[in-house]
Parts: C-alpha cells; sequence; structure tokens
C-alpha cells in the first residue's frame, strides 16, 4: 500500500506541476490560438492525473486527508466541465439533444460534492471552532454554483452557444486556481494556512472578471 501511495504521490506532483506551468501559459497567451489549445490540452490532462491521484490517496489507509480529497474533487469538476462545454459548443445536431449521461453524471458530481464541501465545513467548525472551515465553504459553494449553471444548460434555460466561453473560462480559470492554491500550501507554511487557501481564490476573481470583460459580451453574462 505505501508503494501505491508512492507512485499516486509521483503522479500527483507531476500533473499538478505540468498543470500550474501550463495553465499558467494558456491564460497567458492568445486566446484560441495554437499556442492557447496545446497549452491547454496539457493543463487539461495534467490536472485530471493530479485530481484523480489525490481523491484516491486521500482514501488510502493511514493517509486520509479529507481536505485533499475536497480538493481533487473540485479540480475534477471544474477541469471535466470546463472542456465538456467547449465539445458541446462545436456539436451543431439539430432536433436531438446535445447532452448525453456524461453531462448528467457531471452536474450530479458537481452538486454533491458542493454540498460535501458544505457540510466539511459545518463540520469542522462546529467541532474544532476552526477559522479553516472557510476553506470548504468557499469551495463548496463555487461548486454548485457551477452545478446550477449546468443545470440551467440541461434544462435549456441558458444556450451552450451563448455561454459556453464564460463557462470555459471560469471553470479553466477555476482549476488553475485550485493549482496555486495547492502549490502555495505545500511549499509555505504559516499558522494561519487557511489565508493561502484562500488567498488564489480571491486574486484569481479578478483576472477571470478581466477576462469575462475582455471576451464576453455583457448580454452572453450568467447572472
Amino acid at each position: 500500500m505505501q508503494d501505491l501511495f508512492k507512485i499516486l504521490l509521483v503522479m500527483h506532483i507531476a500533473g499538478g506541476t505540468a498543470g500550474l506551468i501550463s495553465g499558467t501559459i494558456a491564460a497567458a497567451v492568445i486566446k484560441g490560438k495554437k499556442a492557447h489549445i496545446f497549452a491547454g490540452k496539457i493543463f487539461s490532462i495534467g490536472m485530471i492525473i493530479a485530481a484523480l491521484s489525490a481523491l484516491i490517496m486521500s482514501n488510502l489507509p493511514d493517509h486520509h486527508n479529507i481536505f485533499l480529497f475536497a480538493v481533487g474533487g473540485f479540480t475534477f469538476y471544474m477541469v471535466t466541465t470546463g472542456n465538456r462545454i467547449v465539445q458541446l459548443k462545436k456539436n451543431k445536431t439539430v432536433n436531438t439533444s446535445i447532452f448525453n449521461r456524461k453531462d448528467y453524471f457531471l452536474f450530479l458530481f458537481g452538486t454533491v460534492f458542493g454540498l460535501f464541501l458544505i457540510f466539511i465545513a459545518v463540520k469542522t467548525y462546529w467541532i474544532n471552532k476552526n477559522m479553516f472551515a472557510l476553506v470548504p465553504i468557499v469551495f463548496g459553494l463555487i461548486c454548485l454554483n457551477y452545478a446550477r449553471m449546468d443545470f440551467s444548460l440541461l434544462s435549456g434555460k441558458s444556450n451552450v452557444q451563448q455561454q459556453w466561453l464564460y463557462n470555459h473560462i471560469t471553470r479553466m480559470m477555476g482549476a488553475l486556481i485550485a493549482s496555486y492554491t495547492a502549490f502555495l500550501v505545500v511549499n509555505v507554511q504559516i499558522k494561519q494556512q487557511w489565508v493561502f487557501w484562500l488567498l488564489p481564490t480571491l486574486t484569481g476573481s479578478f483576472l477571470i472578471a478581466y477576462f469575462i470583460r475582455k471576451f464576453i459580451p455583457k448580454r452572453n453574462i450568467i447572472h
């Protein structure tokens, strides 16, 4: 079991490092060009590897880590739905639904995981009166908000062609923020560690707002 943990840890570090570097490149270069698309593919693969390895590692005997599990699930949801919305946008099918079981599964996953994070937050604060409860609260609310957007698309209340870019930007940037969060938490230790869990989210929100204003018409912004 220890050997499995070491293998997963190497995969997690390699995937997270690749995601951090390629994601930063994808965010910095001209959107829609070859460099952005290529870096985005590397980012997605790296982050999915990091997320899945985190989900498994956090449940191994002697290595239980509820917060690693939570962040792994959050990252997996953001990356997979951020990529899926691009696939749906390219689907020009007429008279039949463009959604399939994968889309309903991701919506259900996001909803359940968001509620799970809220549960962790309530439990953490109720038992320990720990400010760290702010971390799963924030990530849980973000997760539930995107699940709400998924439901809006699945139910036909929102249009994929109008909303895909907003969803793609915010979800992929959310996953990138998660990678920076993990890097800070692992490499910088302070007493109030919850600050480093939330600081990238706060600063990254301004960058997301900038990209939204730059690339998305106001009429296509989801409220």
